[in-house]
């Protein structure tokens, strides 16, 4: 950003919603491919954090207690 975050806040703004929305976008797809790997996990090699962060995100995602 070429200006100092206290000159342009509402370009910031702009900015950050823009990215917000993006992501909101895409978060069905995301999740759908973090369930596909996580069910080929296994053959895949993925260490025991890489699996508890997937569960974690996708427990967090479909708004589960336990995220």
């Amino acid at each position: 950003m070429p200006y100092p975050d206290s000159e342009y806040p509402s370009v910031l703004r702009g900015y950050a919603q823009r990215q917000s929305q993006r992501l909101l976008a895409a978060a069905p797809e995301m999740l759908e491919a973090l369930r596909y790997m996580l069910a080929n996990a296994e053959a895949d090699g993925w260490s025991e954090l890489m699996l508890s962060d997937a569960k974690d995100a996708i427990a967090k995602a479909e708004g589960r207690p336990d995220a």
